[in-house]
């Protein structure tokens, strides 16, 4: 079944892509002092923000910050041991899947999310 949800994801994200000028890179949540780190590049994006189970899906909550010159957003989340689930919302408009999550689940409309696992 992981296999099968890890083939959605990659679809969900190739659908995204085709309107985009850049492929967004995804990089797994890394555990970081303070949080997890959350990582995505979107060169094209003016905004980016990491939403999920954690933050009540709130674009506000985690808004990420551009790093470097390369279209990287970043932001460290404090979160509690566990599962939870994520996506990335950019422009908010546009949800995207992170194909390099630990895990992923569905949500009960039609998406899939991404997990992150926390000790």
């Amino acid at each position: 079944m992981r296999g099968v949800m890890r083939i959605l994801a990659s679809l969900t994200v190739l659908t995204w892509l085709v309107g985009c000028a850049a492929a967004p890179v995804q990089v797994a949540p890394t555990p970081v002092s303070g949080g997890v780190r959350f990582v995505v590049s979107v060169p094209t994006a003016e905004t980016v923000a990491v939403v999920g189970s954690f933050n009540g899906w709130s674009s506000t909550a985690h808004v990420m910050t551009r790093v470097g010159s390369n279209g990287s957003w970043s932001t460290v989340v404090s979160l509690s041991g566990g599962e939870h689930a994520f996506m990335y919302l950019v422009d908010g408009k546009t949800w995207v899947v992170p194909p390099a999550a630990e895990d992923f689940v569905t949500d009960g409309f039609g998406n899939t999310n991404g997990v992150v696992i926390v000790p």
